[in-house]
Formats: C-alpha cells, sequence, structure tokens
C-alpha cells in the first residue's frame, strides 16, 4: 500500500471516530439533561402528588405514592449516573484512538503533502495547523452545549414558572415554586447575555472552517496558492493562517467589551 492510500484510509478512521466521539458527545448532553432536569421533576411530582391528591378517597394511598416514587426516582439517578460514566469512559478511549490516528496522518503527511520539501521550521508549522484547528472545533462544541444547555433551562423554566403560578392560587406552597423557577430562568438568561456562548461558538467554527479550507487549497495548489512557486507558497500560507488567527482574537476581544461600550466608539468625533 503506497503512502496516498495509507493516508487515506487514516482520513477514513479520523472521520469515523469524529463521528463515534460526537454521537457519544450528543449522548451525555441528553443524559446530564435528564439528571439535572428529568430526576428533579420526578421529585416534583411525588410532591406535587402528595399536596394535590385527595388520599381520603378509596384507591388513593399514600403509602404507595411514596414508596414507588422513591423508588423509581433512586432506580432514575443510579442508571443515569451509570450510563453517563460509561459514555464518558467510551468518549475517551476513542479520543485516544484519535489522538493516535491523528500522529499517524501527520507522519504520513511528511512525505506526501507539499511541505516536505520546505524547511524544518515550516514543516513544524504545519503539522501544528491541524490540531489548532481541531482545538477551535472542540472549543466551538463546547460553548455550543453550554448555550444549549442554558437556554433549554430557560425555555423549560419558563413553562414551569407559567403552571407554578397558576397552581399556586390553589396551592401555597407552589408561588414559593415558581419564584425558585422564575430566578433560574432569570439567571440562565443572564449567563447566555453575558458569556455569549452562541456568539464564541460560530467565532470558533468560522475559524475553524477558514483554516481547513486554507490547508485545502494549500495541498491542492488552488485558488492563491495556483500562481505561486514552491518557494512562495509556504510563506503565504503562513500569513494566512496568521491573519485568520489574529482575527478570531479580535473577536474574542470584542466579545469581551461591554455592549454598552460600541455605540460610544462609533459616534467619536473625527
Amino acid at each position: 500500500m503506497d503512502s496516498s492510500s495509507s493516508l487515506l484510509t487514516v482520513d477514513q478512521r479520523i472521520i469515523e471516530l469524529e463521528a463515534e466521539i460526537s454521537a457519544t458527545r450528543f449522548a451525555k448532553r441528553w443524559i446530564v439533561a435528564w439528571i439535572t432536569l428529568g430526576n428533579p421533576l420526578l421529585i416534583g411530582a411525588i410532591v406535587a402528588g402528595n399536596l394535590l391528591i385527595d388520599f381520603s378517597k378509596p384507591g388513593s394511598g399514600r403509602s404507595a405514592l411514596n414508596t414507588l416514587g422513591p423508588i423509581a426516582v433512586i432506580i432514575s439517578i443510579v442508571v443515569s449516573v451509570l450510563f453517563w460514566n460509561a459514555a464518558r469512559t467510551y468518549e475517551r478511549e476513542k479520543s485516544v484512538e484519535l489522538l493516535q490516528a491523528q500522529a499517524e496522518r501527520r507522519s504520513l503527511e511528511v512525505t506526501t503533502t507539499p511541505e516536505a520539501a520546505t524547511s524544518q521550521p515550516f514543516q513544524e508549522y504545519y503539522r501544528s495547523i491541524p490540531d489548532l484547528r481541531d482545538e477551535y472545533r472542540r472549543s466551538a462544541e463546547r460553548y455550543r452545549g453550554r448555550h444549549n444547555l442554558f437556554q433549554l433551562t430557560v425555555i423549560v423554566g419558563s413553562i414551569l414558572t407559567s403552571v407554578s403560578t397558576t397552581a399556586a392560587a390553589e396551592q401555597g406552597i407552589w408561588s414559593w415554586i415558581a419564584v425558585g423557577l422564575s430566578a433560574l430562568v432569570s439567571i440562565s438568561a443572564g449567563v447566555i447575555a453575558y458569556f455569549k456562548f452562541r456568539e464564541r461558538s460560530l467565532n470558533l467554527q468560522q475559524t475553524a472552517d477558514s483554516i481547513d479550507l486554507e490547508m485545502q487549497a494549500y495541498s491542492l495548489r488552488i485558488r492563491r496558492y495556483r500562481s505561486l512557486s514552491p518557494d512562495e507558497a509556504p510563506a503565504a500560507f503562513a500569513e494566512e493562517v496568521e491573519r485568520i488567527r489574529e482575527e478570531q482574537r479580535k473577536k474574542e476581544l470584542q466579545l469581551e467589551q461591554p455592549p454598552e461600550a460600541v455605540p460610544q466608539q462609533r459616534h467619536q468625533p473625527l
């Protein structure tokens, strides 16, 4: 098997591992959502049952609710934690395999990519770019997950707050539940507005995609590299990647600025 075929095989393996890791992380997010939201809802249902159900009627025994309910909650907590731990272990194993495959790919790239005939510093620089791109993508995924979690909290909390406010007319404890849920919604909305997880995720994903496109253009000698000599292409590639990284740093600094600072800068006199 020649070097190009080996590189293609490694690339396919990397794609498969990334897909498995992505699916595992998606499953972990649902498990965490159930741990943080599903189990409290079960506990809330038991509490609401004790408050709202008239146990003086025949066939509505309080002991059945308070026996089967806690058992269901305990089973749910134990099973969800076990599933989360199994998913985390599987993700770690696949992450190690992915790192090994990426290291193998970098070793194959030394002889199969255009930078093989360039200087040693540029070879090291070029081999570091895939790791940089993947780090941007991982960071984008982390911020996306945080945004989705807090946004889900706002949506579910808003619905439960409305329900609790309606029920508070008959049961006094629901007014306290409504207050707590309202505070949780306000805190989550404040965290989303302050940390700007969605904007950070979008910027990082765009930066990773730009670096990936630049790597493909350099490898295929297309776009800006079509008319460049073998000595000029590496310098042009490095300059473009550094420009993309600089833009990403500027975007991060802009997100750190308070919202009221932007209009003031725009209206400064010339």
